[in-house]
């Protein structure tokens, strides 16, 4: 698939969600397409850039004044403001390929993203752009299909790949590395399930 232009916003209100981890390794599987890839921090706590600071990673971490630079860019990944304002989430749906939603499988998560996704409604942007990313999924229990049922009975669309919950992405953070290069099993299955969501996401960006 042509990932050229292709510009992801992640996009979460609630913080503990997995904003910066997704965007981090979207932005590495990007970069490992071969695109050359920007990841825009703009959080002002900064966590992109300390993660990605703190060792090597294929991309280009930059602050909010990189987004002047997203043409010069292959593709490019937004890790929002936590808790962004309304401007700032139409402005990113606005000019973004896709948005992704991260949100962890719990009741609460189907209101907080319907406030979002009536952010976008009210600016026009298509919901077609929009996707929710569950996060944090332990593979146990019903949660996770549960909260599936609730965010797609609300009319959301729910990515079919759901990122499962490892201490690896702590170390990951930590370390300056991305998850697969942590050294356990449950890291790499949880490299693949981010793998599987860019491509689903690809999909979606050819489709809005």
């Amino acid at each position: 698939m042509n990932t050229d232009n292709f510009r992801i916003a992640v996009v979460g209100r609630k913080g503990g969600v997995g904003k910066t981890s997704s965007a981090i390794h979207l932005a590495a599987l990007l970069a490992y397409s071969g695109k050359r890839t920007l990841l825009i921090d703009g959080d002002d706590r900064g966590y992109a850039t300390t993660w990605a600071g703190a060792g090597s990673m294929p991309f280009t971490v930059d602050g909010v004044g990189g987004l002047m630079a997203v043409s010069q860019y292959d593709a490019a990944v937004i890790d929002s403001q936590a808790d962004p304002s309304e401007s700032e989430i139409s402005t990113l749906g606005r000019h973004s390929t896709v948005l992704v939603l991260p949100a962890i499988p719990e009741a609460q998560a189907v209101s907080g993203l319907m406030q979002t996704i009536g952010v976008l409604d009210s600016a026009g942007v298509p919901r077609s752009k929009a996707a929710v990313l569950l996060t944090m999924d332990t593979r146990q229990g019903s949660a996770t299909a549960e909260a599936r049922e609730a965010l797609e009975g609300a009319g959301l669309h729910v990515l079919k790949s759901s990122i499962r919950d490892t201490v690896a992405f702590r170390h990951a953070s930590s370390g300056g590395t991305l998850v697969h290069k942590v050294g356990s099993g449950p890291g790499k299955m949880a490299w693949l399930d981010y793998e599987n969501a860019l491509n689903e996401l690809l999909t979606l960006g050819e489709r809005a």
